[in-house]
């Protein structure tokens, strides 16, 4: 199973968040993927918790702090990928992997068919901020803002045509081992496909492997020294 570290990139800063809605700061993304880099983790996915108001501008930016910054280690992104031209722009940058939300969730197929022909199948993750309420998954749509119960067909799309699925648990984002696997239970897809994220810590990635989870991404609280990563787990 892959272990990796998540950034929230916002104007060009990194934070933590916690449970989706409380940003906490972190430093230039610079340092942050310079520190990181000291573990050899699997993955770096970094985010921009874009809602309804991003910018061209904004992406773009955002985007030359990333192509001037440094690391050894894997770089998956997402967070305003919503257009053949956002596409275009992440030319000549380190990231290997792309994450789309609001696309599948929109079934936006000229964003997702672009990604598949410039990138290919294993380059494509969906990411899904989910929580659950009494017995159902509601997932947050950026584009109103707002979350919506999670519908069946949005689990075929992205079954079709991901490579992975990333889930978000937001109602632990940011704590430590309090990842909410009744999520798994209501989605009917692979586990050895799957990427969690949100309050993960040794108990919870010890469950994940027995599970046969894919990989856990662990909130970059570490860079508090409030958890550490290790590889020993």
């Amino acid at each position: 199973m892959r272990i990796g570290s998540s950034i929230i990139l916002r104007n060009g800063y990194c934070y933590q968040s916690y449970q989706w809605k409380l940003f906490r700061p972190l430093g230039a993304i610079s340092n942050v993927l310079s520190f990181l880099d000291k573990y050899n983790i699997d993955e770096i996915c970094i985010t921009r918790p874009v809602r309804d108001n991003d910018s061209k501008q904004s992406f773009v930016e955002d985007l030359i702090k990333i192509k001037s910054s440094f690391s050894s280690s894997p770089i998956s992104f997402g967070g305003g990928i919503r257009s053949k031209e956002n596409i275009k722009l992440l030319k000549g940058s380190p990231i290997e992997r792309l994450h789309l939300s609001d696309a599948f969730i929109n079934k936006n197929m000229s964003v997702i068919n672009s990604i598949l022909n410039s990138y290919g199948k294993q380059a494509l993750v969906a990411t899904l901020p989910l929580k659950y309420e009494n017995n159902d998954l509601f997932v947050f749509h950026g584009s109103t803002n707002n979350f919506e119960l999670l519908k069946s067909n949005t689990i075929n799309l992205i079954d079709d045509c991901a490579d992975e699925l990333m889930i978000i648990d937001v109602e632990n984002e940011g704590t430590n081992n309090c990842f909410n696997f009744k999520i798994l239970d209501r989605l009917a897809f692979s586990n050895d496909r799957l990427i969690i994220s949100g309050g993960i810590g040794p108990e919870v990635i010890q469950k994940a492997k027995k599970l046969g989870i894919g990989a856990c991404i662990i909130d970059n609280r570490v860079l508090h020294c409030e958890n550490y990563l290790k590889r020993e787990i």
